[in-house]
């Protein structure tokens, strides 16, 4: 067995992101209570060509659970972005209370196969509010 640590990804800041709440709805129960629809836009702003391979949400709720959700690609695809490249994703979350905090950080490889973790997209709180 190793005792040997995983090195953390560098984070690195190669995009321009973008996010639009698109709407929070009080569900009906049996539903989630809350259901947050979004649309997030991303901007390649560097002078280097990347490829997303992933992404990890951290979803925190009122009552005081919070959700961690990792997977491979962006919603079944893992896109290549040159240099001034965009790239736009919508989805949901849903929660059984409030949602306090909304935080998405994608990770990939540079053109130089290096790895990368971009620094966390936020919510902003007023958006998390309840309408």
């Amino acid at each position: 067995m190793s005792t040997k640590r995983a090195t953390p990804l560098p984070e690195r800041d190669f995009l321009h992101m973008e996010i639009a709440l698109a709407a929070m709805q009080l569900a009906r129960p049996p539903a989630p209570a809350y259901r947050l629809i979004f649309r997030i836009n991303l901007v390649n702003t560097s002078r280097t060509g990347i490829k997303l391979l992933g992404r990890k949400w951290m979803l925190s709720e009122n009552s005081g659970i919070t959700r961690i959700i990792e997977a491979q690609k962006l919603f079944n695809e893992r896109p290549v972005l040159e240099s001034g490249s965009i790239f736009s994703l919508s989805g949901c979350h849903d929660f059984g209370t409030l949602p306090t905090n909304v935080e998405l950080r994608l990770f990939g490889i540079d053109q130089t196969n290096t790895p990368f973790i971009t620094p966390p997209l936020r919510f902003p709180k007023r958006t998390l509010k309840d309408r």
